[in-house]
């Protein structure tokens, strides 16, 4: 290949923006050709040192923090909205089935368990300290 062909590649074979046959040729022309060498050498600290002028300063970078956050903040109501829309795993349906039905089935019982049980009377006290129960209504 010749060096006028591989200088207007430089930047591109740096870039790693070369098809795979042109970056062949590039390398094999860059091990042979010093003249060639040093100009991708130079044209790559130039890429370098330009990269690092060009960053914004902390500054800069703060402030454009700020603004995509107050524009892409989400509101408290846009949460909950958010939050309904989400698809829900087939898992969960079936958790939350199988809690109603059990709700359904045993709160009855458990609500006609309460009723019947009778009431201790108030200030009745309950010896804990004796091994045997003295009548078994009171435990």
């Amino acid at each position: 290949m010749e060096c006028s062909l591989v200088r207007i590649d430089l930047a591109a074979y740096h870039l790693g923006a070369t098809e795979d046959e042109t970056r062949a040729t590039i390398d094999a022309h860059l091990l042979e050709c010093g003249e060639c060498l040093r100009a991708y050498l130079a044209v790559k600290r130039h890429v370098e040192e330009r990269g690092a002028e060009d960053r914004p300063s902390e500054a800069a970078r703060l402030r454009l923090r700020a603004a995509v956050e107050s524009r892409f903040r989400r509101s408290g109501t846009g949460v909950v909205v958010e939050w309904f829309r989400r698809p829900v795993p087939l898992y969960q349906s079936i958790a939350f089935a199988a809690v109603v039905l059990a709700a359904a089935v045993f709160g009855p019982m458990l609500a006609a368990d309460a009723q019947r049980s009778e009431p201790t009377a108030i200030g009745e006290r309950i010896d804990t300290s004796s091994p045997t129960p003295r009548a078994l209504g009171i435990y």
